[in-house]
Formats: C-alpha cells, sequence, structure tokens
C-alpha cells in the first residue's frame, strides 16, 4: 500500500543544494521530480508556513497569519506561535482552535489512516502539524519532549536515546528517529521536520563555514534514509516529498521599529508585533489611524512593503491585505516589511547571495528580534525568502521531470491526499501536482501572471502573483521606489 514521506528543510534556498555541501539531497534531485518555480506564503514565517503545510490553505483560510500573532480575543496581547502552551491556551480563551480549517492530520484521521509527526522545530511548530494528533491517536515525537509529543510518540521515545541539546544535533536525531522507528512500517503519511538549514542561518550566516557543516550532518541523516529506503521493503510503495518552507536573505542592518513608531501619536494604544514582517493592531480598527500610521511607515527609507486592512478610502500607496492572500480577522489592520535587497552584506558573509544565484540576498533586522547583522533572516515578499525546495521521489513519480507550473507549500496537503486516495483535497487553497505524477496530467487552465500594485508620493509597491484557475501563489514583492 503507498505511503508517503514528507521531509522538510526548514529554511533551506533552492541553489543552497549542491553536491559539495548536500550530496544526498542532490542525489534525490537527480533521481526526483522538480518544481523549480515552488514559493512559500506570505509572512514567510515558519508557523505560518507549517499551518499551510498541514492545512493546503493559505493564511487567509487557516488563520495562523504570524509567527508573533495578535491575539484573536484581546488585540493589546501577541501569542508566540513558537510555543505549543501559548497556542493551547490561545484556543482555549476564545474557545476557536489555532488553525480553522481542517488539517492533513484530521483528514487522514477520518479516513482511518495513520500519520506521525517527528520535529526538531519548536514545540509550536510542532503542534501546528497536527493540532489533534492525541485524540486522534497519532504518533507525536518531538526533541522538546513529552509535554509536546503524543501518547504514542512518548512510548516509542522510551525506547530511543535523550535527544541533545544543539539544534544541527537535535536534527540529526530525529531523522534517525524515523528512520530506526517509522521506515520499517512507514505510517499512511509522516511528517519530518528538520529544523537545519533554519537556525544555523539565524546564528551563524548563509553559507558560512558553520552553516555548510551542519547543513551537511542533516543532509547525511536524510542520506541514511534514502539508502535504507532504496534496500528496503518499501522502495515501491514509498514516496517521498522534500520541501522547504521559506528561505533567507542576510541581514544587513539594524532598525528599531519600535522606537520608530513609538513617537507618532497616532501609533499610541497601539500594538506591535515586530520582526522583519511586522503587522500593528489599531485600537477599534479605527480608519484614520489605520491610514496614518500606512503614510508614516510608506516614507520612511527601511520599509519594503506596506498592506492594510480594507477600510474605505486607503492610504495612497498602500496595498490590501488580500493582495498578498493574508487578509484574515486575526490578522493586525497594518502590515510591514523591512527593506530588502540584492546586494551582499556589508560584513563580506558569504553567500550573500549564494553562489550562482541571482535570488535577493539582504535585508534589515529588527533590533528587537535578537539576531546579529550577518544572520540570517525570512519573513517578507523577495524571492530570496520566497523561493523554495520542493521535489517528489518514488515509484508514483515521473523521475527526472522538471515542472514549469506553478506550485508552493498549499499544494503539499492535497498531493499527498491525492497519491494515498484519501479525499479533502478537493477543498484546499492548493493544487495535486499531478503534472508530475505517474498517472497525472497537466494541469487543464493555462498559468498566467497578476500583478497587484499601488503608489503614493515618492513611493510605489507591487506583490507579484501566478495564478492557474482558482489556485493562486505568490511569486515574489518588490518596493519600486522612494523619493522625499
Amino acid at each position: 500500500m503507498t505511503s508517503v514521506l514528507l521531509v522538510v528543510f526548514d529554511g533551506l534556498r533552492p541553489d543552497a543544494i549542491r553536491p559539495d555541501v548536500t550530496p544526498h539531497l542532490q542525489r534525490f534531485a537527480d533521481l526526483a521530480a522538480r518544481l523549480p518555480k515552488a514559493r512559500s506564503v506570505f509572512p514567510s514565517e515558519t508557523r505560518v508556513c507549517t499551518s499551510s503545510v498541514a492545512t493546503g490553505c493559505h493564511p487567509r483560510r487557516h488563520g495562523l497569519v504570524a509567527n508573533r500573532m495578535i491575539h484573536p480575543g484581546d488585540a493589546s496581547r501577541i501569542v508566540d506561535t513558537g510555543s505549543a502552551a501559548k497556542l493551547r491556551d490561545m484556543e482555549q480563551e476564545t474557545g476557536a482552535p489555532a488553525l480553522l480549517v481542517p488539517t492533513l492530520s484530521d483528514l487522514l484521521a477520518q479516513a482511518g489512516r495513520d500519520f506521525a509527526v517527528f520535529s526538531s522545530g519548536t514545540s509550536g511548530q510542532t503542534f501546528l502539524l497536527a493540532p489533534r494528533a492525541e485524540a486522534h491517536g497519532q504518533t507525536v515525537v518531538s526533541v522538546h519532549g513529552a509535554q509536546v509529543s503524543t501518547t504514542a510518540g512518548r512510548q516509542l521515545m522510551e525506547r530511543l536515546p535523550p535527544p541533545p541539546q544543539a539544534p544541527a544535533e537535535r536534527a540529526v536525531w530525529i531523522a534517525d528517529a524515523w528512520r530506526t522507528t517509522m521506515l520499517p512500517q512507514p505510517p499512511a503519511a509522516s511528517v519530518l521536520w528538520l529544523c537545519e538549514p533554519d537556525t544555523s542561518a539565524h546564528y551563524d550566516g548563509l553559507d558560512s563555514p558553520a552553516q555548510r557543516r551542519k547543513l551537511a550532518a542533516a543532509d547525511a541523516a536524510f542520506g541514511r534514509i534514502l539508502d535504507d529506503w532504496q534496500a528496503g521493503p518499501h522502495r515501491e510503495s514509498l514516496q517521498i516529498i522534500v520541501a522547504s518552507d521559506h528561505g533567507h536573505v542576510t541581514g544587513d542592518g539594524l532598525v528599531d521599529v519600535l522606537g520608530e513608531l513609538r513617537g507618532h501619536r497616532l501609533f499610541a494604544g497601539c500594538t506591535l508585533t515586530g520582526g522583519p514582517s511586522g503587522g500593528i493592531a489599531v485600537p477599534d480598527g479605527a480608519r484614520d489611524r489605520i491610514v496614518g500610521l500606512a503614510e508614516f511607515l510608506m516614507r520612511q527609507d527601511w520599509i519594503s512593503h506596506v498592506l492594510t486592512a480594507d477600510v474605505i478610502d486607503p492610504a495612497h500607496g498602500a496595498l490590501p491585505l488580500a493582495a498578498a492572500l493574508v487578509d484574515h480577522r486575526r490578522t493586525a489592520h497594518v502590515l510591514y516589511t523591512l527593506r530588502n535587497g540584492p546586494g551582499v552584506a556589508a560584513n563580506g558573509l558569504p553567500g550573500t547571495p549564494l553562489p550562482g544565484t541571482s535570488l535577493p540576498g539582504t535585508s534589515l533586522l529588527d533590533a528587537a528580534g535578537g539576531l546579529a547583522v550577518g544572520g540570517g533572516t525570512h519573513g517578507g515578499l523577495n524571492r530570496g525568502e520566497l523561493a523554495t525546495v520542493l521535489m517528489l521521489g518514488g515509484s508514483a513519480v515521473r523521475r527526472g521531470v522538471s515542472s514549469n507550473w506553478p506550485a508552493g507549500l498549499v499544494d503539499i496537503a492535497p498531493t499527498i491526499l491525492a497519491l494515498l486516495g484519501v479525499p479533502g483535497g478537493a477543498a484546499m487553497d492548493g493544487r495535486v501536482l499531478s503534472e508530475v505524477l505517474a498517472e497525472g496530467a497537466e494541469p487543464a487552465e493555462s498559468h498566467s501572471p497578476e500583478s497587484w500594485e499601488a503608489a503614493g508620493e515618492g513611493y510605489a509597491q507591487r506583490i507579484q502573483r501566478v495564478r492557474v484557475g482558482r489556485h493562486v501563489w505568490i511569486d515574489h514583492g518588490a518596493r519600486e521606489a522612494i523619493s522625499g
């Protein structure tokens, strides 16, 4: 019977797959079907991306709209979605689930199929992959221990050595844990989420020697899975999908966003989420304050994009939240991204941009975020952050195909369901990646670009999207002009 393993390398840029650092990912790429136009979602932050992987939907539908999101029941509070405990508290306080649409975990449980999550990400990231896994009797194993793992996961962990403390070593540990416990009899679907190369990008820098070592270790652990898969009894039945959730760019400067806003009269009483892609919640959603704050942001040279909730007579130059597929009642009234560009960071760290690529390489950092100049960052709309890895391999896939069709995180769940013959994918935002499946065909509709543009005094911005029928993906965004 067919089974599927999804392996996510958190923060892996497509151009980081190369023979000298990731020979096993390169080996898989050589035998897999590849989707080089795959894109993340906005904000390109891990827990938002995780939610889109889990649900096959954009943030406008699943409702997990930021890593640090405004509390749905109290706009003066921020929910740190990296904490499973805080997500559970939010659910109890609001009476609503963290994810507002069914997940892959839910649909498989309804179909009587088993599902497993093995994650070295944060406790909140792990929770969002399968929020109701305990009730479904599913296996969740987290490097953060028993309080995050399910009953089935805790029983399994009793037979394993304790997880190490270093993030890169945890990524290796979780990959080996899945290989030794699940591969002999794989569940219908598994998600193996590795925290590398995201953590090392943040703290060691893109393509730095330290990051290359840590990525190589995660790649070697993946290589052991490939070896056992190819040599074992599930070579024909197990299909493997390799993906990343977002890319990275290098921080080339700091800006104190809160300090810049604190003195503005319209900011009084507002709540700032902060980060490379931040939000401002305005008390009572007052139009004059939303417009005034958006106009202030668009005059700043440290800003790239500015988006606002729907208001009558919006700020000239701002784009609506709908342009970035994040128009949801939980989204802050004003969103912004920090200035980014294609240059090399001032500190000269290697890999900015990575060798042989034209992906944008730099972005400002929010001084409150704790990252140093030279560290990797993500969350915005440029190509370096949005371009993702997406490859499929196995007997049900067309080997060696490179698809020219648009694709993204939202397509992973419906494709897994299609491979397993489980219903539910048609209600998702994503599409089945049928053009790379052995028994599939190219989409019936053509794909076409969409451009959302807005301009004000001395400021212009654009978000480029692509559409196939009802399916839509964000390709990239850019700030076009600044003056005065």
